[in-house]
């Protein structure tokens, strides 16, 4: 079988979806030696990423978040030979021959897109742009990859005549990016950025409203204002201008106690997931929540939302508070600041849950999707009508 992948997002392996696609081609290739893969790579033709001779490396002008994104694909894919395409998130071409194969990582720009942006023009043009990407991809799709039971409900719930094609395959951990260390080695890694006798609560995300890092640092100052050795850790990817954070931030108690960063090296994350005391993930709303797999594969215990997917991702390795309500999210960082037994017990149901997040079962999965959808294409050529 060759399959076609839009590896475009691959130039950003840091994002969830470029690790997603990266993770996803290495595991594939391991699984099946027989597989071919053809992978669409964004910018002009220059050094290939892969070295496996089963893989082919062609490039598409257009950034995968281009509006006119979809359209290059179409000419690009007609010189190419291929079995089924699979687009690792939602841009697919139309009235393409062969099956088409969309993994949806989320459809927050349908459930509010009041989460993705605090700029209402970004929300409109965003929203539009978006939406109408991802009802295009799902109506192109003759299989839907859902990273979670909880993206899959949201699916159907917006659009139940697509449940048929759905399947739900949960991402894997990373564990070259995220892997347990000795405390002493974490702590030297860090001591540039935090003082090694500072416990920190550590919260991971891009800067988008659904992130919730205000009531994230609202509780954060709410559960330690008289503990003033300790520190928040928020380690926020720009995603635009929050004035409530930005005031917040500048207050004396958050200028006392938290410590921002943009941007910090794999290693250095890595050191600060093994160092951190707790971990903070109260967002409003997620399709999977990889910092939640990466606190777990650390070893750190969580205090974590109770809606969308994070209760089905975490299952009972972590505390569950509700997202807006800062002081439920301050009670729960206390709690497991203070309880030990709680702590130890949170971190060993984290690590027995991993087992659920594995790339090679995620690779496993897709590829029966992939042979899926191919014997029902040949099914349907076949038939006389």
């Amino acid at each position: 079988m060759r399959v076609a992948i839009d590896a475009r997002k691959l130039t950003d392996a840091e994002s969830g979806i470029g690790s997603y696609t990266l993770n996803l081609v290495q595991g594939l290739l391991r699984e099946d030696a027989d597989l071919q893969l053809l992978l669409l790579r964004h910018g002009r033709r220059g050094q290939q990423r892969f070295e496996d001779p089963r893989v082919e490396e062609t490039y598409v002008p257009l950034y995968s978040d281009s509006p006119l994104g979809p359209l290059t694909l179409g000419p690009v894919l007609r010189r190419h030979r291929f079995d089924v395409f699979h687009s690792p998130f939602d841009h697919v071409p139309r009235g393409l021959a062969q099956p088409v194969v969309v993994t949806i990582h989320d459809v927050n720009w349908i459930v509010n897109p009041a989460y993705n942006s605090h700029n209402p023009f970004m929300r409109l043009a965003g929203g539009f742009f978006y939406r109408t990407s991802l009802i295009q991809s799902m109506h192109e799709a003759n299989r839907i990859i859902a990273i979670s039971n909880a993206t899959r409900n949201a699916i159907v719930e917006y659009a139940p005549w697509h449940e048929p094609k759905i399947r739900v395959v949960y991402n894997g951990v990373d564990r070259s990016r995220v892997f347990p260390i000795e405390k002493e080695a974490a702590t030297r890694a860090v001591e540039h950025l935090i003082d090694p006798a500072n416990p920190f609560v550590l919260t991971v995300g891009q800067g988008s409203p659904y992130k919730n890092h205000l009531n994230a640092v609202r509780g954060f100052l709410e559960a330690f204002r008289d503990r003033p050795e300790y520190r928040m850790i928020l380690v926020r990817r720009s995603a635009g201008a929050d004035r409530a954070l930005e005031r917040l931030l500048r207050s004396p108690e958050a200028r006392a106690q938290v410590i921002r960063l943009e941007y910090v090296p794999r290693d250095v994350l890595n050191a600060l997931y093994n160092r951190a005391r707790i971990v903070l993930h109260p967002s409003y709303y997620e399709g999977f929540g990889l910092p939640l797999v990466e606190a777990m594969a650390a070893g750190v215990p969580l205090v974590t939302s109770r809606v969308s997917s994070m209760p089905e991702i975490v299952g009972p390795a972590a505390l569950l508070v509700s997202p807006g309500d800062p002081h439920a999210i301050a009670r729960g960082l206390s709690t497991l600041d203070q309880d030990e037994v709680l702590r130890e017990s949170l971190i060993a149901a984290g690590r027995q849950r991993l087992g659920l997040f594995d790339w090679t079962a995620c690779a496993r999965a897709t590829l029966e999707v992939y042979r899926d959808v191919a014997r029902t294409q040949a099914r349907q050529s076949a038939m006389p009508w």
